[in-house]
This record gives structure tokens, C-alpha cells and sequence, in this order.
């Protein structure tokens, strides 16, 4: 991993083989990152693993697959990222990131930071997973 942090803009390079939401939950806690989002992303995958809505399992896409858009939400606490992909024939099929979406080639990043706030995942009763929580961060 390749990365430049300024401005409030961590710009990096995933290579070949990282798995994307792997090396950006451990960008996320090595440089205590508080609250960012994901503004660019333009790469490749070898293996593509998505869960689709309202549904447990993942979905593992054949083949390899162009990057057409990637988004997210980054903290130390947790990401929440989803990727829309094509396949050689310009098919596409989007769903959040799971574990096992592999970088073939590349993946360039741009994540905008953002001061004086939190990210915080927190259980929410109503939907029954981990929500967003925001919050402004104490100094």
C-alpha cells in the first residue's frame, strides 16, 4: 500500500492482491481516523465478493472487474463501503464490500477526512444492525 495524507485528503494506491476492505479498516485504525469518506476510486478486481440487499450471504462474481464506482464511509470504529463493478462485457452488479474483494491490477483512493467529527457505529434496535452514528469529536 502506497499512500499521501494532506490537506484533508489521504490519497493511496492498493496493489495487486490487498483486500480492499481489509487494508482500509487497518488504514482506518493505524492513522486514527475519525470520521472520511470515500470521493475517488479507480481500479480492478480479481475477486469480487458483494451482499446484496437485505440478504446474509455474499455473492462471489466470476472473472475480472472493472471498478466503476466505490463508496463509504471510514472511522477506527468501522467502514461501510459500496462498489458497483463491470465484467469484460460491461455488465455491472453492485452491493456492499465484503471480505474477499481482491485488487488485480490497482486501486487508486482519494478519501476526503473530515475535522471535528466522529464516526461511531452503534446498534440501532429498529434496523438491527450496527448505524451510523455522528457526532462532533472532542478535541
Amino acid at each position: 500500500m502506497y499512500f499521501s495524507k494532506s490537506v484533508g485528503v489521504l490519497a493511496l494506491r492498493l496493489s495487486a492482491g490487498s483486500d480492499i476492505r481489509r487494508d482500509l479498516e487497518a488504514l482506518a485504525k493505524s492513522e486514527n481516523i475519525s470520521a472520511a469518506v470515500v470521493i475517488g476510486a479507480v481500479g480492478s478486481l480479481s475477486q469480487v465478493r458483494l451482499r446484496y440487499a437485505n440478504n446474509n450471504d455474499y455473492t462471489e462474481l466470476i472473472g475480472k472487474h472493472e471498478i466503476i464506482t466505490l463508496s463509504g464511509m471510514l472511522s477506527e470504529e468501522g467502514v461501510h463501503l459500496h462498489i458497483m463493478v463491470a465484467n469484460s462485457q460491461g455488465d455491472c452488479k453492485g452491493g456492499h464490500v465484503v471480505y474477499g474483494c481482491q485488487v488485480y491490477t490497482t486501486l487508486e483512493l482519494a478519501i476526503a477526512l473530515l475535522p471535528k467529527t466522529r464516526f461511531q457505529r452503534a446498534f440501532d434496535p429498529t434496523t438491527g444492525f450496527k448505524e451510523l452514528k455522528v457526532s462532533a469529536e472532542v478535541e
